[in-house]
């Protein structure tokens, strides 16, 4: 009987006292907009360094966001760090907001937005908006 590795969202720890009650952590962002500015790279670039800022401060755990985009652009020359990063954000955004995906949405969304970077943008981006939409308290509540 194999074992599945553990996937990245599988190690995170979340902390409590992520926002004060009451006060939403991020704002939404519309999905269609960074969807369509993701097409070309730059607009990717942005949209990815954002999703991670407000996965961040959803999970208010000190991760670096220009760390991860600092391995995104070389990333995609040497592939292995662009793939580990592009599903680092796939990871974040569904810790942050509580809403995991199955295993096989996870990496075939993965895997699409290797190659299509602004699927990312075009799944995710609604998730964070659902949970800049709710508050800090009803968010804490919900379970991964």
């Amino acid at each position: 009987m194999s074992t599945m590795p553990a996937r990245p969202q599988d190690r995170l720890v979340l902390r409590d006292g992520i926002a004060r009650p009451g006060e939403r952590a991020i704002e939404p962002h519309s999905v269609v907009l960074w969807t369509a500015l993701s097409l070309p790279l730059l607009g990717y670039f942005v949209w990815y360094y954002r999703a991670l800022r407000d996965c961040e401060r959803l999970l208010d755990d000190g991760s670096n966001a220009w760390f991860w985009m600092a391995m995104l652009f070389p990333g995609m020359i040497f592939v292995v760090p662009y793939a580990i990063a592009q599903a680092r954000v796939v990871a974040r955004v569904e810790v942050a907001t509580r809403m995991p995906f199955a295993t096989v949405a996870y990496v075939g969304l993965c895997i699409a937005g290797f190659f299509v970077p602004a699927l990312l943008a075009l799944v995710l981006q609604s998730r964070l908006n659902r949970a800049a939409r709710m508050t800090p308290d009803a968010l804490g509540q919900l379970k991964l």
